[in-house]
């Protein structure tokens, strides 16, 4: 395949962008499992839990949890799974426009390609690609929240879904220029090595107390400092970081387990099962028992 003859540049605005799914799934991926390939469209991959090894046209990156892929077609990449016993990954195939090819797999044979069937690179501009980069790290929990709503409406597939799923995907573009274009703060050469200790150690133990003293103590720094440091290397301030991953655990704990709610709450740190049910509402637009019962019919 000549790649000289790509990517094919589309010179277009933010208005005129029109997404459509092609596929959209939560999957689990063992290290035994390794892809090496080109795809005929774009591809978001967020890696929920675990670690992956990206390689994009011999350019290799290590992607950690909290870390969005976005592979282009045409350029080949290949995936290992870094994590036992698995990686939890959510990914999205998608096309920028509406009437682009969709009579292919999204998966390209390297001798067999069809070229005409690669999507177009939107140019925002003369010279700027959409997407200047393949890797955002510590995306926000809005960002996260739209990847999982996509999923949802595109596997559930109820009425208008299609219609549901191109706003959804409107918005998740916007935010992710919005963080590109934002870039992220340096925390202090001093402190990256305890922040990224501690943001595994919230990871790892969500339902510990969290206070901001404790996680300050954690740095050996008062907490206002703490906090900024936090939030140059994260996006986020340390609380809503907190709340962020209790509430991605809630979430995994109500689809792959038969635990009460009440339990649930308790085990990803909230003792009042009355405060975990709103905070849990005010994130998903319905209770706990509804994205249960939802999540169990996909």
């Amino acid at each position: 395949m000549d790649n000289a003859l790509f990517p094919r540049i589309r010179q277009t605005t933010l208005r005129d962008i029109s997404p459509v799914i092609h596929w959209a799934r939560q999957h689990y991926r063992a290290p035994a499992f390794k892809w090496s390939r080109r795809i005929y469209d774009f591809q978001l991959l967020y890696v929920k839990h675990g670690e992956i090894r990206a390689t994009i046209e011999g350019e290799t990156m290590e992607v950690r949890a909290g870390s969005l892929l976005i592979l282009s077609p045409w350029r080949h990449h290949r995936i290992e799974v870094l994590t036992e016993p698995h990686a939890e990954l959510l990914g999205i195939h998608f096309d920028f426009f509406d009437g682009a090819a969709n009579n292919h797999t999204i998966i390209a044979d390297e001798y067999n390609a069809d070229p005409g069937a690669f999507s177009d690179m939107p140019y925002l501009g003369a010279d700027r690609p959409i997407f200047t980069e393949p890797l955002l790290t510590n995306v926000s929990p809005r960002i996260i929240s739209l990847v999982e709503n996509v999923i949802l409406e595109w596997s559930d597939r109820q009425q208008d879904y299609d219609s549901v799923c191109k706003g959804l995907m409107i918005q998740l573009i916007g935010l992710l220029l919005r963080q590109q274009n934002e870039g992220r703060g340096t925390p202090h050469p001093k402190y990256e090595k305890r922040l990224l200790e501690l943001v595994h150690e919230i990871r790892t133990d969500c339902s510990r107390r969290w206070s901001s003293a404790d996680m300050a103590k954690f740095l050996l720094v008062h907490e206002d400092y703490m906090s900024r440091q936090f939030k140059a290397m994260m996006g986020v301030g340390p609380n809503k970081f907190v709340q962020t991953v209790r509430h991605q655990e809630a979430k995994r704990l109500l689809r792959e387990t038969d635990q009460t709610i009440e339990w649930i709450a308790g085990a990803v740190g909230y003792e009042d099962f009355h405060y975990f049910s709103r905070i849990f509402r005010r994130w998903e637009g319905m209770s706990a028992m509804q994205f249960r019962k939802l999540s169990r019919t996909l």
